[in-house]
C-alpha cells in the first residue's frame, strides 16, 4: 500500500534538525518503517460517559481529505456548531448552532488553509444528552471522529476505499515539523489571520 500523502506544510524533521538524544532519532527511524497508510482505527466506546458509540482515527490523502470531511458534515444533523483553535491552543472555540449548509458555505473559500495549515485545528459536532457526534481535523491532518450510527459511517469508508486497519500509524506519533502554509502556497491566508475572520463570522462583536 503507497504511503500517506501528507499536506505540504508536515513533514518528519531530519537528523539535523532535532536534538542529538537517542529516543528522538530512533522515533526518526522508527517512522520510517510505520505503517502511515490510508485506511481508518476503530474502537467501540467501552465506558459510555460520552452517548456516542464508537471512536475512529482516518489517514486519508491530503488531496481528498476536504471532500471526506464533506461527506462527513453532509450526513450530520440539519444544525451543528463549528469548532476551531489554533494548534497549540488546548481549548479550541466552539460556536452556536448554524445550519451545516451554512458552515459549510462559510468553510468552503479556505478550503486550502483549513486541509493543508498544520498550524490549525478545526471541527463539527453535534451533542444533545443522548447524542453525540464529532469530526474533528487535527494538525497534521486526520480525521478523529466520534459516531452514534455505523451504517452511514461505513458507507463512507466504502465510498472512499478506506479500509480498517488495526495496526494504522499516524505521522504526530513522530517528530515533526510544521512548516508555514505561505513558504508553500504566498496565495493563502497566514493562520491568525484566518482566525480572525472565523472570530468576525462566528463571534461578532456587539
Amino acid at each position: 500500500m503507497s504511503e500517506l500523502q501528507l499536506a505540504p506544510t508536515i513533514r518528519t524533521p531530519r537528523p539535523d534538525e532535532v536534538p542529538q538524544h537517542k529516543d528522538i532519532l530512533d522515533n526518526i527511524q522508527r517512522r520510517q518503517i510505520a505503517n502511515i497508510v490510508e485506511g481508518f482505527t476503530l474502537r467501540e466506546n467501552a465506558s459510555h460517559e460520552q452517548p456516542f458509540t464508537f471512536y475512529c482515527e482516518i489517514n486519508i490523502d491530503n488531496s481528498k481529505l476536504w471532500r471526506l470531511f464533506q461527506a462527513f458534515l453532509l450526513q450530520f444533523p440539519d444544525e451543528v456548531y463549528f469548532i476551531y483553535s489554533h494548534k497549540d491552543t488546548d481549548s479550541p472555540i466552539c460556536t452556536s448552532y448554524k445550519d451545516k449548509f451554512e458552515i459549510l458555505n462559510i468553510l468552503s473559500p479556505y478550503e486550502t488553509e483549513l486541509m493543508q495549515d498544520g498550524l490549525l485545528k478545526f471541527g463539527i459536532a453535534f451533542h444533545t444528552n443522548d447524542y453525540f457526534e464529532e469530526i474533528f481535523i487535527m494538525p497534521a491532518k486526520y480525521i478523529q471522529y466520534w459516531g452514534v450510527n455505523p451504517e452511514p459511517f461505513g458507507r463512507i469508508m466504502q465510498d472512499f476505499s478506506l479500509n480498517q486497519i488495526d495496526d494504522l500509524n499516524f505521522i504526530d506519533e513522530f517528530p515533526l515539523v510544521t512548516e508555514s502554509l505561505q513558504l508553500h502556497n504566498v496565495n493563502t491566508i497566514p493562520t491568525d489571520d484566518l482566525l480572525n475572520r472565523f472570530d468576525d463570522i462566528f463571534r461578532p462583536k456587539t
